[in-house]
C-alpha cells in the first residue's frame, strides 16, 4: 500500500514537474473578414445593362502588435453567384497580385498592419443581376483567407435580385421650438420596390436639445455622449411591394424639445430588412407596449427630396431616398457660460502651468455645427511678470490691444477658439505653461469668454449671467512681491486642476481641441467629442444598431 502510494505521489510530482517545464502554447492569431451579409440587386432591365452595386470585403487587423508580417491569401468564390449575378472586380479600385477566373478572384497580400492606406486590406468588387435571373432569385458570395501562422474568419453574402425600395416620406414640423413642448411624427413611408421588406427599422436621429416623448419595447435609444441620440424601433412584418405604411394609431411618436435646446437637428430613416441586434433589449425596463405600423390609406407622395440612409445599401433597391432632416431653433435657449481661470504659484525662475478656459452650466447645449462657428472665445490676457513658454494650439498670440502678432509664446494676450459645441454641463480648458521671470506687484491678469469680435470679446446673447463670464488670474510668486491669495480673485477657484492630466501629458506640451475639426479646448468635464448632426447620422449609418459593430483597426466604435 504504501509502495503504491509512493509511486503514485513520486508519478504527480513528476507530471506537475514535466508540465511546469513544457512551453504554454501560444493561441493562433485569428483575422476577421468583413463584408456584408446580404446584398439586393436590380432585377435586369428589358434592354439595356444591368446597375451594378459595390461589394466591399477587408481583412481586418486584430492586436496586439501593430502588424502581422505573414502572408495571406483571399478568395472571392463565385460558384453560387452563377446564374444569379455577375461579378467583376471594380476598376476603379484594382487590387495588386490578383487572379480573376469565372469562379473566383484569388488576391496575394504580405502583411497586416494598423493604419495602412485606404482599401490596403480590402477587395471590391462590382455586382449585378444576371441577363436571365428572375425577381426574387438568390445566391451568395463566399469569401474565405488562408495565412502563415494565423486563421481568417469567412465572411458570406447572400444576393438576391430584386427587394424592397423604401421611401420615407416628408414631415412638416414648426421648425422655431420651445422648451417642454412636443411635436407629433406621423411617420410614413412606402415600398416602390419588387420584393416585400420582413422587418423595417425606423430611426430617429436627434441632437442634444430633442428626443422622443414616448418609449416602446420594440425601441432601443443610442447615447453619443451628450450630443443627443439615435433611437432605432425594429418592426417586424411584411410591407409589400406597391403599398404605403404608417404608425399605428395606439402607438404614435411625439418630438419632445428639452431645456437642452438651442440649435438642433433630427434625422429620420426607414431601413429595410436590418440584421437583428441580439443586444438591443438588454438592461432596458420593459413598457408592454410595441410600436407597430399599419397600411396608409394612401399612398406616400413624392414630395421634397429624400437622402440616403446608409447601412440600407445593401438592403434597399435604391437607398438614395429612406431619409431625411429637419433644422430647429428653440426660443429663448439660455445657457450660462463662466470662465474658468486659475492661480499657480512658484519662485522666481520657476515654470507653472495653469487650466484656463469656460465652462457651460447650461441648461441649453450651445451648438454652431450649422455655420461652423466658434461657440465662444476665450480672452487670456498674461499676469506681467510671467511669459507663456507654451499655449494650446487652438490659442492665437495677439498684442496687449488684440492686434495680431507673430510669435506664439511669450504673448501678453491669447484669443482661445471654444470649438463648435459646448455641452451642459462641459468644462473646456487649455493648459498654458508659463516661467515667472519677475516679480510684480498686484499683477493680474484676465479670463474672458465671449462672443468673438475684433480686438476681443462682447456678452453672448443667450448668456443670462454676465458677472462670470470675467475672472482674474494670478501667479502668485512666493518669496516675492506677487499679489497674496487674497488678491487672486477668481469666479471660480481653479476646479479645473484636477483634471489637468487629461489636457497635457507634460507641462511641455500644449493642450490640443478635443476633435481637430471643431478646434474646442480640451473638454475636462464632459466626455464628448465634436460630431455634427451628419455624424450622428454616420454613427447610425455605419454602426450599428442592427447591422452590427464591427472593430476597426485603430477607430473607435
Amino acid at each position: 500500500m504504501d509502495k503504491r502510494i509512493s509511486l503514485l505521489a513520486a508519478t504527480g510530482l513528476a507530471a506537475l514537474s514535466l508540465g511546469a517545464a513544457a512551453p504554454a502554447l501560444a493561441a493562433e492569431r485569428a483575422f476577421p473578414l468583413v463584408g456584408p451579409s446580404a446584398l439586393v440587386l436590380q432585377p435586369h432591365p428589358d434592354t439595356g445593362g444591368s446597375k451594378e452595386r459595390s461589394l466591399h470585403y477587408e481583412l481586418d487587423y486584430v492586436g496586439p502588435g501593430n502588424s502581422f508580417p505573414g502572408e495571406f491569401t483571399v478568395t472571392v468564390d463565385l460558384t453560387k453567384a452563377a446564374g444569379v449575378a455577375s461579378v467583376r472586380p471594380d476598376p476603379a479600385k484594382p487590387r495588386p497580385n490578383c487572379t480573376v477566373s469565372a469562379t473566383a478572384i484569388v488576391c496575394k497580400q504580405q502583411g497586416l498592419s494598423v493604419g495602412g492606406a485606404a482599401n490596403a486590406n480590402g477587395v471590391d468588387l462590382l455586382v449585378s443581376a444576371a441577363k436571365d435571373a428572375k425577381n426574387g432569385a438568390s445566391g451568395e458570395i463566399a469569401v474565405t483567407g488562408r495565412a502563415e501562422g494565423a486563421s481568417v474568419t469567412p465572411v458570406t453574402t447572400k444576393l438576391t435580385v430584386g427587394g424592397p425600395d423604401l421611401y420615407m416620406g416628408e414631415l412638416r414640423l414648426e421648425s422655431e421650438v420651445t422648451a417642454g413642448e412636443q411635436q407629433d411624427l406621423p411617420l410614413t413611408f412606402a415600398n416602390r420596390g419588387t420584393l416585400p421588406a420582413r422587418s423595417v427599422a425606423l430611426e430617429l436621429d436627434a441632437s442634444a436639445g430633442l428626443e422622443p416623448a414616448e418609449t416602446y419595447d420594440n425601441c432601443r435609444p443610442q447615447g453619443h455622449g451628450g450630443r443627443g441620440a439615435t433611437t432605432v424601433c425594429l418592426v417586424e412584418g411584411e410591407f409589400l411591394p406597391g403599398e404605403s405604411y404608417r404608425l399605428a394609431p395606439e402607438t404614435p411618436l411625439h418630438l419632445k424639445t428639452t431645456e437642452r435646446a438651442y440649435q438642433d437637428g433630427l434625422r429620420y430613416a426607414v431601413v429595410p430588412d436590418p440584421a437583428p441586434d441580439k443586444g438591443a433589449n438588454q438592461n432596458r425596463p420593459a413598457t408592454g407596449k410595441q410600436l407597430k405600423l399599419v397600411k396608409a390609406p394612401a399612398a406616400v407622395p413624392l414630395t421634397g427630396s429624400a437622402a440616403a440612409a446608409g447601412h440600407a445599401e445593401n438592403t434597399d433597391l435604391n437607398p438614395g431616398d429612406n431619409e431625411r432632416s429637419l433644422e430647429f431653433t428653440a426660443k429663448g435657449a439660455r445657457a450660462d457660460f463662466e470662465a474658468v481661470t486659475a492661480s499657480p504659484s512658484g519662485k522666481l525662475g520657476d515654470t507653472v502651468a495653469a487650466e484656463l478656459g469656460f465652462r457651460n452650466k447650461g441648461p441649453a447645449v450651445i451648438s454652431h455645427l450649422r455655420s461652423g462657428q466658434s461657440v465662444a472665445r476665450t480672452d487670456i490676457v498674461v499676469p506681467a511678470g510671467v511669459q507663456v513658454t507654451d499655449a494650446p494650439l487652438n490659442c492665437r498670440a495677439v498684442n496687449a490691444d488684440g492686434s495680431d502678432r507673430t510669435d506664439r509664446l511669450g504673448a501678453p494676450r491669447y484669443f482661445c477658439d471654444g470649438g463648435l459645441f459646448a455641452d451642459a454641463p462641459g468644462t473646456y480648458t487649455g493648459r498654458f505653461t508659463m516661467r515667472i521671470e519677475k516679480a510684480v506687484a498686484d499683477a493680474k491678469g484676465s479670463v474672458t469668454v465671449g462672443e468673438p469680435v475684433a480686438g476681443g470679446t462682447k456678452p453672448l446673447s443667450f448668456d443670462p449671467v454676465a458677472g462670470n463670464a470675467k475672472a482674474a488670474f494670478t501667479v502668485e510668486v512666493k518669496g516675492g512681491a506677487g499679489p497674496s491669495p487674497s488678491g487672486s480673485a477668481s469666479a471660480s477657484p481653479s476646479p479645473s486642476a484636477s483634471a489637468s492630466a487629461s489636457a497635457s501629458a507634460s507641462p511641455g506640451t500644449s493642450a490640443t481641441a478635443t476633435g481637430a475639426a471643431g478646434g474646442n479646448l480640451a473638454s475636462t468635464g464632459s466626455s464628448v467629442g465634436p460630431i455634427a448632426l451628419g455624424a450622428l447620422g454616420a454613427v447610425a449609418v455605419g454602426g450599428a444598431l442592427f447591422a452590427g459593430v464591427r472593430r476597426r483597426s485603430g477607430g473607435h466604435a
